[in-house]
């Protein structure tokens, strides 16, 4: 019994850790987004950087979760597919945003990060149910 209670501790920890990892990256992301519409709206060459940027800031949270998330889907096969997750903007969308700074890059890349954020908010859904059946498994 203990040693059951103990890796649902621990998995639940895991989880934690994963679900603090992925809103830190939610929040870059959201971020980005707000930067990104500036950037459509006539920002320029220092905007785009900010926004790549933040986007730089959500992929080290990525990194963090996608560790944290290996830990967590020892334990549960439902969060396994989730230890792919990214917010990268191809490099060629990237290069053409900052480089050419127009409404067209500026746009390629929102949509980009809009489909990053949205992932993301299906990870910590995904996370916070596991770790909620865990909390219920362990009484």
């Amino acid at each position: 019994m203990y040693n059951r209670v103990k890796e649902i501790d621990e998995a639940i920890a895991a989880g934690r850790e994963a679900l603090e990892a992925l809103e830190d990256a939610a929040d870059s992301l959201d971020s980005a987004k707000r930067w990104g519409v500036v950037d459509i709206l006539g920002g320029g060459l220092l905007t785009s950087v900010v926004k790549h940027a933040r986007l730089g800031d959500a992929n080290r949270a990525l990194a963090d979760a996608r560790a944290a998330i290996r830990r967590f889907s020892r334990e549960l096969a439902d969060v396994r597919e989730l230890a792919d997750l990214n917010a990268n903007v191809s490099s060629w969308n990237a290069f053409f945003d900052i480089a050419c700074d127009n409404w067209l890059a500026d746009l390629l890349v929102q949509r980009e990060i809009s489909d990053a954020a949205e992932r993301v908010d299906d990870a910590i859904g995904k996370v916070k149910g596991a770790v909620r059946r865990l909390e219920a498994a362990r009484g």
